[in-house]
């Protein structure tokens, strides 16, 4: 019996097969990654396998397959499309998928399969699928339990390494207007929280876990379009707060990060600022308020952005590669909107990047406009006087 590409059946075949086998679609894409067992579910994020980039590529390994895409160029797909990605045959009719299929078929000898053992294979498969789901579901709620709890956990950041690195490292006190009420209380954004010894894990190039630090670390919550916490941005400091922290790079060149966000954040944003009035999303909706919303993508530029238009509500959308999915999210008090653009022109990647979540925002019919930092990289190394 041969798998049918002729037919739907046969390409379902197909794409079960390559879900149930990640280690031969890497095999088949010259990819060494370490592949999570069993239920587990993994991101890994790697240079482009086709050389058009460096820590670009992302991979989700979890139980109902995997899945890729490309931040910078935006395509995207699961097994099948890894396949014609990572071996030139994307850019052809439907994504290289002909190709990809008769190569897989090929080089995994699926060519004669056995028809009863076909048939047992669609009910297995049918079965880990909706058990995959009830794993996907329990995992991801768990870890966002997980986030939850870290953030709730964690210090107010006022008397921390962490308000000394907004002061020293980025020119922001915490402790001056507007972060001062007119009485005197605290306007410190309650989005950010601290903990003296957090541990980071240390990564190489395939994802697999090779040691791990413990380091000073800023807790940012990331909330969904309800305003639920459902994740965590981690900021790891020096231990006098002057800096990050520097993280020794793994044995194969893999840089550290000092920042990491747990666990998934597609669409969630850092709510650093609430602006005139300081009220909630609900409280503006039903006030009928209507705000200009500042959009920056890190946390340090956010900030800088509050000094500069406190009336505005400013949100972090946490990277780049967030951008297209938070213009799908705004709330009816967003009346415009204000986008801070980091001086990355000598990245057209990242360019293009840019230009299609501002193309995402304008489609959503409000006005939008973006504006770059005069010095430097972005608005805080201009406040800084960095590149001035």
């Amino acid at each position: 019996m041969t798998i049918n590409l002729r037919t739907g059946q046969g390409w379902s075949d197909l794409k079960r097969v390559l879900d149930d086998r990640p280690s031969d679609v890497l095999a088949l894409c010259r990819l060494d990654l370490d592949v999570p067992t069993g239920s587990k579910s993994r991101t890994i994020v790697t240079d482009d396998p086709r050389g058009q980039g460096h820590d670009n590529f992302a991979l989700w390994f979890k139980a109902d397959g995997l899945s890729w895409k490309n931040y910078t160029t935006g395509e995207c797909g699961r097994s099948l499309e890894l396949i014609a990605y990572c071996n030139g045959w994307y850019h052809l009719d439907r994504r290289g998928a002909m190709e990809a299929a008769r190569f897989a078929c090929d080089r995994l000898r699926l060519s004669r399969i056995d028809q009863k053992q076909l048939e047992q294979d669609r009910d297995r498969a049918a079965a880990q699928r909706a058990q995959a789901e009830k794993d996907a579901e329990a995992d991801q709620a768990r870890k966002r339990a997980a986030a939850f709890n870290l953030f709730r956990n964690a210090l107010p950041i006022l008397g921390t390494a962490a308000e000394t690195y907004w002061r020293e490292a980025r020119t922001i006190d915490l402790r001056a207007a507007p972060f001062v009420g007119p009485r005197g209380g605290s306007l410190v954004p309650n989005c950010l929280r601290f903990v003296p010894r957090h541990k980071y894990v240390h990564r190489d190039r395939r994802g697999a876990k090779i040691g791990e630090s413990f380091h000073p670390c800023q807790i940012a919550c990331c909330v969904d379009g309800n305003m639920r916490i459902v994740a965590v941005h981690q900021t790891y400091l020096a231990p006098d707060g002057r800096g990050k922290a520097v993280i020794p790079p793994a044995p194969d060149g893999t840089k550290q990060a000092a920042r990491k966000v747990f666990p998934e954040s597609l669409g969630c944003v850092i709510p650093l600022w609430r602006g005139d009035g300081h009220l909630s999303i609900s409280e503006a909706n039903d006030a009928g308020l209507l705000q200009t919303f500042g959009f920056s993508e890190g946390t340090e530029d956010g900030l800088t952005g509050v000094l500069a238009h406190p009336d505005w509500r400013w949100w972090a959308m946490i990277s780049l590669s967030n951008m297209t999915a938070v213009a799908q999210r705004l709330p009816a008090c967003c009346d415009a909107v204000l986008i801070h653009r980091q001086s990355d022109w000598e990245k057209p990647g990242a360019v293009a990047q840019f230009d299609r979540g501002l193309a995402a925002f304008r489609a959503t019919g409000r006005p939008v406009a973006d504006f770059a930092a005069f010095g430097g990289k972005d608005i805080n190394d201009t406040l800084r006087g960095e590149g001035l």
